[in-house]
C-alpha cells in the first residue's frame, strides 16, 4: 500500500504500514508539526533524526518509537536506507475508545522517553507482529467491526507498557523528587500550555511553591520551566504558521496570547524573525 503519512492526523481509524521511504519522511523537515494521531514505530534498519516534543533523538536499528496524540515531531534528516514500521490509530478512534487512560501510569516516562531501544533478538517478534497487521490489512483493508481496531490497538498499548516496564535502562530511570515534580510538569505542560505561560500557574496546579518547581525542573532538565513553556508555545506557533492560513492575529489568540504584537515580539525574540517572517520564508 503507499499511503503518505499525514501531518496532523490519520484520515482512518487505523493504518498499517511498511514501506514509507526516506524520501518522503525528509519533506516533513521543513518545520514541526502536531502530531494527533498515536504511533507506533519500529525501526529496522538506517537511521533519522528527529525533535519529538522538546528533545533531539537519533532513532536507529532496533528503536522503538511512541507518539502519543499531541505530540510534536521534527524531522531534521533521514538515511536512504531507513526502514520503518508503523501503526497509527486517529485521534477521534483513541478518543473515542479512551486509549490513552492505557497509558496513564506510563505516560510521563513515555513523555520524556519517547523512543527506546528493543533488544535484538525482540525485534524480529515485533516486526513480525507488524507483518501479520499488514498481511490482513492488504487483505481487509479497514475492519467494518470497530471492536477489532480496538483490539488492535489495546495489542500495541500493552505491549509499549510492557516494553516500558521491562526496559533496563527505564527501570533506572531517575526517580528522585526533582524528577518526578519535572515530569509531572511537562505533562501538565503538554496539556495547558495555550492556557496557561506563566510557571506560577503549573506551580499552583502541582501545590508546589514557585522556586521548589523552578528548581526541581533546571535540576532535573538543565533548563529553566519558563525556557520549557516557550519552546512549546514556538513550536506549536511554527506548525499553525506554516500548515495553516489562519492569520497571524488568530494563532496568537489560539495560542493564548493577549494581541498579535505581543506574540509577534516573543516569537522574534525566540527566533530571530517575525511569524509572518517565518511563514514566508523560514
Amino acid at each position: 500500500m503507499k499511503e503518505e503519512i499525514p501531518k496532523f492526523d490519520l484520515p482512518l481509524d487505523y493504518i498499517v504500514m511498511d514501506d514509507i521511504t526516506g524520501e518522503l519522511l525528509n519533506q516533513y523537515g521543513r518545520f514541526p508539526c502536531k502530531i494527533k494521531a498515536g504511533l507506533f514505530i519500529l525501526c529496522t534498519q538506517g537511521t533519522a533524526r528527529a525533535t519529538i516534543n522538546l528533545s533531539e533523538y537519533v532513532i536507529k536499528e532496533n528503536d522503538f518509537v511512541t507518539l502519543l496524540p499531541d505530540s510534536f515531531l521534527q524531522i531534521h534528516e533521514v538515511s536512504a536506507d531507513i526502514k520503518l514500521y508503523v501503526a497509527g490509530f486517529s485521534s477521534f478512534f483513541i478518543s473515542d475508545f479512551n486509549a490513552v487512560i492505557a497509558f496513564h501510569d506510563f505516560f510521563p516516562v513515555i513523555l520524556a522517553s519517547p523512543v527506546i531501544a528493543l533488544s535484538s533478538c525482540r525485534t524480529p517478534a515485533f516486526a513480525n507482529i507488524y507483518k501479520a497487521f499488514i498481511e490482513s490489512y492488504q487483505l481487509f483493508p479497514l475492519p467494518p467491526n470497530k471492536e477489532i481496531i480496538k483490539a488492535i490497538l489495546l495489542l500495541f498499548t500493552e505491549a509499549v507498557r510492557e516494553i516500558y516496564r521491562t526496559h533496563k535502562e527505564l527501570s533506572q530511570f531517575p526517580g528522585g523528587r526533582e524528577y518526578k515534580v519535572y515530569r509531572a510538569f511537562i505533562q501538565l505542560v503538554m496539556k495547558q500550555y495555550r492556557q496557561a505561560h506563566d510557571v506560577s500557574y503549573y506551580a499552583h496546579k502541582l501545590s508546589l511553591t514557585l522556586p521548589y518547581l523552578s528548581g526541581c525542573v533546571k535540576k532535573a532538565s538543565g533548563r529553566t520551566a519558563v525556557d520549557i513553556i516557550s519552546a512549546t508555545l514556538i513550536m506549536d506557533a511554527k506548525a499553525q504558521l506554516k500548515i495553516t492560513d489562519l492569520p497571524v492575529k488568530k494563532i496568537a489568540t489560539v495560542l493564548g496570547f493577549e494581541n498579535a504584537s505581543f506574540f509577534s515580539k516573543f516569537f522574534k525574540r525566540h527566533t530571530g524573525v517575525t511569524p509572518q517572517e517565518y511563514r514566508e520564508n523560514g
